[in-house]
């Protein structure tokens, strides 16, 4: 389920050598380049001569293109449709007609059957996204997503066999969402198990729906947490308590002391779906060479030199959001008895500078890795109110 980002409008890039070359002939395996950024897995893809930026997204139900993008492309659109996704708000969608793309340099082509207005996504990881890949992409094939290589792997699912050192975890679908079977333990040794949507396209790693987090008062279970603005979903930024649990099961392993969000009200699907009580997320399947084998109901964790990688989550206590004009970003978002607090940073502020560098994109994403380590110092320089000022944050463990 998507939780990000910034959108661009096809008309601004220019064509694309990878899109306009003549692509070698299909021979399985396929092997695709991506980008992996803020647990995120991001897909160049072609229409026509240019490139776009797609997100894969097993929570999606099918392929989307961006609304904004597809008008600019002359797509035809159809019926309109509202949707729903993580937080209280719903946006707008209509079925495309004849809109199809190409994977970067291969002949592959994949159908959108529908597009999306994703321009009220919150704006937090500073990345461009010109639609989802879905369900109807993933299904044509096995797909094992490579985190460390930042490659996808194409097999062919009718004649796939695994042989690796993995585990395989056995799915069924849910509005063809894969959801998995297993078991969460916490820190007193308790352990409960529900159905977990396995989401690629969730930042975090794992989510907790409101019913399922009331019926075991996980709030006074889970200890310390924080009270978070999550980065949210097409529906709008969401507000969530955040804490730790002390295992999560995937088959044969166990990863610990797992960064956990625990949803109330207005958080749209994740405040009370019935069908399934959480994700799991971008930052556990990062740990995993992950393969998607649709067609057999299974997913193939294979772990990798970084699967026992600690969890760590912002220790700062800010929330940064990226505006449409360059050189700055935003302060949303300040936690009380923080290390923002502490520097004197509130919500409305306007940062100029990080380390006396203006921000872009990358200096965003750069900064929010440095505030996931503990007793990093960082220079920023904000405006309020038409002042400017200097401060130093060091960041401090706040779960």
């Amino acid at each position: 389920m998507v939780t990000i980002a910034l959108l661009s409008l096809l008309a601004t890039r220019p064509q694309s050598p990878a899109c306009t070359a003549p692509p070698p002939a299909v021979s399985f395996p396929i092997h695709v380049p991506i980008e992996v950024a803020s647990n995120h897995v991001y897909v160049k893809v072609c229409f026509g001569d240019r490139e776009l930026q797609f997100l894969l997204d097993t929570g999606a139900g099918q392929s989307f293109f961006d609304m904004g993008i597809a008008r600019s492309i002359d797509v035809q659109l159809g019926q309109h449709f509202t949707g729903h996704g993580a937080g209280a708000g719903t946006i707008d969608g209509a079925v495309v007609v004849n809109g199809s793309i190409t994977l970067e340099g291969t002949r592959l082509a994949v159908p959108v059957p529908a597009a999306l207005d994703l321009s009220g996504l919150p704006p937090r990881e500073g990345h461009v996204i010109d639609g989802i890949l879905g369900y109807n992409f993933i299904d044509q094939y096995v797909v094992e997503v490579d985190y460390v290589k930042q490659e996808l792997r194409l097999f062919d699912a009718t004649r796939f066999s695994y042989s690796g050192p993995g585990t395989s975890l056995p799915f069924t679908f849910a509005a063809n969402h894969p959801v998995v079977e297993t078991t969460l333990r916490l820190a007193n040794g308790d352990t409960m198990s529900g159905r977990f949507v396995v989401d690629v396209g969730a930042a975090s790693a794992l989510s907790l729906t409101r019913p399922f987090v009331e019926e075991h008062r996980l709030r006074t279970r889970i200890t310390p947490i924080v009270r978070r603005v999550a980065g949210g979903g097409v529906g709008g930024a969401v507000v969530t308590d955040v804490g730790r649990v002390a295992a999560l099961k995937l088959g044969k392993f166990e990863v610990h002391n797992v960064i956990t969000s625990l949803y109330g009200d207005s958080a749209g699907v994740m405040s009370g779906n019935g069908s399934w009580i959480g994700n799991i997320g971008g930052d556990v399947l990062r740990r995993f060479n992950v393969f998607l084998d649709y067609r057999r109901h299974r997913i193939i964790l294979e772990p990798h030199a970084s699967t026992n990688e600690p969890f760590e989550a912002d220790m700062s206590g800010v929330t940064f959001m990226l505006p449409n004009s360059p050189g700055r970003i935003v302060v949303s978002d300040v936690l009380r008895d923080s290390p923002g607090a502490a520097a004197g940073l509130a919500a409305g502020d306007t940062v100029t500078a990080i380390d006396g560098v203006p921000p872009n994109d990358a200096r965003l994403r750069d900064l929010r890795q440095r505030l996931n380590h503990q007793n990093v110092e960082v220079e920023l320089t904000f405006v309020r109110g038409g002042a400017s000022k200097t401060v130093r944050l060091k960041t401090r463990r706040l779960i």
